[in-house]
């Protein structure tokens, strides 16, 4: 279970998950009515994608209609990462939704989506920055 923010401008840090291979740190905010922004950084991995499932499922859930994904602070990402992301896309196409994914200059992350046939429909929607 993911606690709810309870500061002032409704962010929520969670930067307890720490393993063997590094920390990944979430940062939840709701810029405006219903959207959603999750800032992802350090590495998703094996064991950091499932918390970042939790985050996802817990912030889709709540009758949002847009949720963006900035990858952008990523250093690491592997296929269990492109899997959170598969069903966070599931997720919102399940609750209407709309999913945004932002690479943002992330190497790791760019690299990922390089790796994926051109016509694979189940990449969550990229929209490069900067």
């Amino acid at each position: 279970m993911v606690p709810q923010p309870r500061s002032a401008d409704h962010e929520l840090t969670a930067t307890d998950w720490i393993n063997t291979h590094g920390r990944m740190t979430v940062r939840v905010s709701s810029p405006a009515g219903h959207t959603v922004v999750l800032r992802v950084a350090g590495e998703v991995d094996l064991n950091t994608a499932r918390r970042l499932d939790e985050v996802l499922q817990a912030r889709i859930g709540t009758g949002v209609e847009e949720v963006v994904i900035d990858l952008s602070g990523v250093t690491f990402c592997s296929v269990a990462g492109l899997n959170s992301l598969l069903r966070a896309q599931l997720l919102a196409d399940a609750t209407g939704a709309h999913l945004t994914v932002r690479p943002g200059r992330s190497r790791a992350v760019r690299r990922l989506f390089a790796l994926l046939p051109a016509d694979f429909d189940g990449v969550p929607k990229v929209r490069p920055v900067g």
